[in-house]
């Protein structure tokens, strides 16, 4: 078996253009807080209803108890989640924009 050693390949052009830096950060960032925040939320339904029986049953109003608030938060917030990264990914699509060198034509 041969190895062989790749030389020093300067970065591509793409790397160096500020905008697209930007955009990774920006974009990478947004996805990590999002993707935490959804786990976190998700899976506090289910840790509650195993854990903690007695706040899960606590009547909110009428009979609808706190984990039928929870888990129909859990829909609105899929909702919510989508609508945020729809408005975000107008500064995404900008930054990609910019990157292409095409400015902030539309």
């Amino acid at each position: 078996m041969t190895v062989s050693r790749t030389s020093a390949v300067p970065p591509p052009a793409a790397s160096r253009n500020a905008a697209f830096v930007q955009l990774v950060a920006e974009r990478n960032r947004f996805t990590v807080i999002m993707t935490l925040t959804f786990l976190v939320l998700y899976f506090l339904l289910p840790l509650l209803a195993g854990y903690n029986k007695p706040l899960m049953a606590t009547k909110v109003f009428g009979n609808v108890t706190f984990g039928y608030v929870l888990a129909f938060a859990e829909f609105a917030m899929g909702w919510i989640l989508a609508a945020v990264y729809v408005v975000k990914a107008r500064t995404f699509d900008r930054l990609a924009r910019e990157a292409q060198g095409l400015g902030g034509a539309a």
